[in-house]
């Protein structure tokens, strides 16, 4: 009996779109399955509505094809064309991967014979498959622009704190919560007027129980400091509501100020009150640098590894501490926070002890590179496969052009299907050729040239100079220059700090003008033990980083 796995997806345009849900897509696809007699060893079900739908880096898709290359299946049921791959190079492609694995598609809605005829047809039906997913987002986009610019807000069924959203015709309007609004015009002139400082707010909002944002409960991250300094920042509340701030698709980056868009809505609080926020918010932060009563070196470098909060130094009269935001309120933190507190010191002396190992031996350093480049061949595996997978359908595509020009001077065949099917597959070429490009990029992005490889250990090298006698200042500005960041957690009881050294653009000499700069991952480390530091640098294990990561036992128990 032929084993089938059924894969469904929806992507972000499929809003709204009849028979596009994944549920109704795998129910089609069980049934016609069943009615072929093939025993469905496998559901697997894409929701992508967050990326890009014309996107082959999809977690299911990809799992199916790992499934192929083993051998767990002999048919891949999809629902129809577009669900597998929209554009006509993507579909080629992934159709390819499944054959070499010797893996059957087969389309729900839609038959397509394994003949010139039958690849015809599909390769129709993925242009026209691409050039709707290109027109539907060109509609969206200008659709919601030009909503916004009629003076509609569109906050995807979440108003900002202090809100709600009411229909006005075709219009969605601000209208403020007046009970939200309150707490709102409190922590404002708590800020202001009264001098308190976000966590004496955030603690006094628990206190009075006052009502959290919407999608945070009780017993997670509640009333913080930080959730307090985002709402003074916003200038909603002072009436001006903003769309187009960030780009979604390929990252959360923010977008020019001139792409901005401004919707007027009821403030909260006057411009002035707002206004003031705003500079003391400025001079708090310049104040907390001059007037910081302890020396942290990884102060704003450090996050928790259980909830994702950052952590803040702390001091209990004796030590200093690295402390989760989260887990100093009680009535707030995540129930599955328990980090607690780590002693500053550890944490410092072993990120520190660490980089001053790494400049000061070469050795180390060329080790590091060795094995980041060797991870690099590994995680490239599949990428190198799909080039090859590329290159075939590029010479088979040119030779089926070749042949048409045959057929052509021959004068056997009409020459307006002639030049009709020679269209075809100049298209075809045309989009392969893309992707080879786009895909050439990214291995080149994966990889650190010699040049860039001379240029770290020379940024290394100058950073290293006297670092022996390097005092506070000196140490900080190497961590901010190298971009160390510090995840601190507890496994088995024990404290552990990831260390992660960061590859920035000055570090590196720039990017590569042909290809855009991408971050990788290694993990690389060496054995010590410290008694007197109560230290050990162990190897790290599989974790995403930049460049390198180092996994640091904290000594006891954290103090």
């Amino acid at each position: 009996m032929e084993r089938a796995i059924l894969y469904a997806r929806v992507s972000g345009d499929d809003r709204g779109r009849e028979g596009r849900n994944l549920a109704g897509q795998l129910d089609m696809c069980r049934e016609y399955a069943l009615s072929q007699g093939w025993r469905v060893v496998d559901e697997l079900a894409e929701d992508e509505r967050g990326a890009s739908s014309a996107s082959l880096d999809l977690p299911q898709l990809n799992n199916a094809l790992e499934m192929a290359r083993q051998g767990v299946f002999d048919i891949l049921v999809v629902r129809e064309l577009d669900r597998l791959a929209r554009g006509l190079a993507k579909q080629l492609i992934v159709e390819q991967e499944f054959k070499r694995a010797g893996v059957q598609i087969e389309y729900v809605l839609g038959e397509y014979a394994d003949t010139p005829e039958g690849s015809l047809m599909k390769n129709v039906r993925a242009v026209v498959a691409e050039y709707e997913r290109l027109k539907i987002n060109e509609r969206m986009v200008r659709g919601r622009r030009q909503k916004v610019k009629s003076g509609s807000v569109l906050a995807n069924g979440h108003a900002p704190y202090g809100y709600k959203l009411v229909k006005d015709g075709d219009k969605t309007l601000l209208e403020v919560d007046e009970e939200k609004a309150a707490v709102v015009r409190m922590f404002f002139d708590w800020y202001v007027n009264e001098g308190l400082t976000m966590r004496a707010i955030s603690d006094r909002l628990s206190e009075l129980g006052a009502p959290l944002p919407s999608g945070i409960s009780k017993n997670t991250m509640g009333w913080l400091a930080s959730t307090v300094g985002k709402m003074l920042k916003n200038e909603t509340y002072a009436g001006v509501w903003y769309f187009g701030k960030y780009k979604k698709r390929g990252g959360h980056r923010a977008n020019p100020r001139e792409h901005w868009i401004p919707v007027d809505v009821p403030a909260i609080v006057s411009r002035d009150t707002w206004q003031a926020a705003q500079e003391r918010l400025v001079e708090n932060k310049m104040n907390a640098r001059r007037n910081k009563k302890h020396d942290y070196l990884m102060s704003g470098r450090v996050t928790c590894g259980q909830c994702g909060c950052k952590c803040c130094g702390s001091s209990n009269g004796k030590y200093l501490y690295y402390i989760c935001n989260s887990y100093s309120n009680r009535e707030t933190r995540p129930r599955d926070c328990d980090l607690k507190h780590i002693r500053a010191e550890w944490v410092d002396r072993g990120v520190w002890n660490w980089v001053e190992e790494l400049l000061t031996h070469p050795e180390v350093l060329e080790a590091g590179f060795a094995e980041y480049q060797a991870r690099q061949d590994e995680e490239e595996v599949p990428l190198r496969e799909r080039l090859k997978v590329i290159d075939d359908l590029l010479a088979e595509n040119q030779a089926q052009l070749d042949r048409l020009l045959d057929l052509y001077l021959a004068g056997d065949f009409p020459k307006d299907l002639l030049v009709d099917r020679k269209t075809r597959l100049e298209e075809t070429i045309a989009a392969l050729d893309k992707e080879r490009a786009g895909l050439e990029a990214r291995l080149n992005g994966n990889r650190l040239t010699k040049e860039q490889i001379q240029t770290i250990k020379e940024f290394a090298a100058e950073v290293s100079a006297d670092l022996e006698a390097a005092d506070f200042a000196t140490k900080r500005k190497v961590i901010e220059l190298l971009d160390i960041r510090v995840t601190l957690t507890r496994e088995e009881g024990k404290p552990i700090a990831y260390v992660d050294w960061h590859l920035t653009e000055k570090q590196v000499g720039g990017c590569d003008p042909n290809h855009q700069c991408r971050s990788s991952s290694n993990s690389f480390g060496w054995r010590v033990w410290d008694e007197a530091n109560s230290v050990t640098i162990v190897k790290s294990p599989q974790r995403a980083s930049l460049l390198f990561t180092v996994r640091l036992i904290l000594g006891h128990d954290g103090g």
